[in-house]
């Protein structure tokens, strides 16, 4: 975090909240159980998008269901650049990506 871990640990501490990784074993556990959920999330669109793009058919896919995951997501990579909290960033902006992926091919299909 650039030398400044210190500072965010002190402004954490102030507003009442726990550091990253938390401090308890259990919560620093499942702190890191959730980095790979925020990777693996993501990766599970990969069989829809293989299937798409294999089968070159968009049939039992929606169009309006998956443009509105596009904005949700975009809006959750929005609130992580704010709360300058990269794992919902990464995660997020990782779903944005593959979404959008499969929106072009329902629209190419």
């Amino acid at each position: 975090m650039n030398g400044l871990h210190h500072l965010r640990a002190r402004i954490l501490f102030k507003k009442g909240l726990e550091p990253f990784p938390a401090r308890n074993m259990w919560k620093k556990s499942l702190d890191y159980v959730m980095y790979g959920v925020g990777f693996i999330a993501p990766v599970a669109l990969v069989p829809q998008i293989l299937q798409l793009y294999t089968s070159k058919s968009s049939v039992g896919l929606s169009l309006s269901t998956w443009c509105l995951l596009i904005f949700f997501n975009f809006l959750w990579s929005f609130y992580g650049v704010v709360h300058k909290d990269m794992h919902i960033f990464f995660a997020s902006f990782l779903m944005l990506i593959f979404d959008a992926v499969i929106v072009v091919g329902i629209l190419l299909y």
